[in-house]
């Protein structure tokens, strides 16, 4: 298996990262419902999970119908994964392997790959666009979410008022084109950190222009009024786009 740094970091945090997961108000009142939206409908289709983690994303693609294989280059997260698929008598298959190295899976093998929140943590983003587009049928689809890489910069922070702490002024980014890897905690909960990295835009476009796919959608979700009422965090996301949502079509 071809290595990722970021494997051995993750493999590390994935117990607490799954009790934060499942209760996480961005995943699963933002993140979730934009990607589904995205995605539309999954009947029937070949889908590979990419970076799956503990496999809710999975789990909810096989409820919708579709016949889905779940990756992750993390030993405890596949075996939780399939655990939790287990226990809801849901027939996904996994592989243990790095976004890059997808060598047991023949050419051609999905007509959908779903990439949620994942890219931006491989260590060979050019690779694991490559092995993509070759495991995708022609004319299939990458649909990712990310960081938003305008605005998860090296420097990246809410500056606060000094004398009321709570109003948010303005947010400042610096450092935007510095191509950099980082450690740091997820939450202050965490015992552990795990490497960050930030590329800047162009690199989230170039690769897959330059490997044979056709971007088709771009969306900087914003909440909708429902939405807001679900976390005070997500007002933030009303003034700054924290993620990124593509879709790109592999050209036959």
């Amino acid at each position: 298996m071809t290595g990722d740094s970021s494997t051995q970091s993750w493999d590390s945090i994935a117990d607490d990262w799954i009790a934060h997961a499942d209760t996480n108000d961005y995943r699963n009142f933002f993140l979730m419902p934009r990607m589904f939206e995205m995605l539309g409908d999954v009947r029937n289709l070949r889908v590979l999970d990419l970076g799956c983690g503990e496999g809710g994303y999975g789990r909810e693609l096989a409820r919708r119908g579709a016949q889905v294989v779940g990756l992750d280059g993390s030993a405890r997260m596949i075996q939780i994964a399939r655990h939790r698929a287990a226990a809801e008598k849901l027939d996904i298959k996994f592989i243990c392997t790095n976004a890059n190295a997808m060598d047991e899976i023949a050419d051609h093998s999905f007509d959908l790959v779903v990439a949620p929140m994942s890219l931006m943590d491989v260590e060979d983003y050019p690779g694991a666009v490559r092995e993509t587009h070759r495991v995708l049928a022609p004319g299939g689809s990458l649909v990712m979410s990310i960081l938003h890489p305008c605005f998860s910069a090296p420097v990246s922070q809410w500056e606060r008022d000094p004398n009321e702490r709570h109003r948010l002024v303005h947010f400042k980014v610096d450092h935007y084109f510095e191509r950099k890897v980082w450690e740091e905690r997820i939450t202050v909960r965490f015992q552990k950190s795990v490497l960050r990295r930030h590329r800047p835009l162009e690199d989230y476009m170039q690769v897959p222009l330059r490997t044979g796919f056709v971007l088709e959608d771009f969306c900087e979700p914003l909440p909708t009024e429902d939405e807001l009422t679900k976390s005070a965090r997500f007002r933030k996301i009303t003034r700054v786009p924290y993620f990124l949502f593509m879709r790109w079509k592999r050209k036959t």
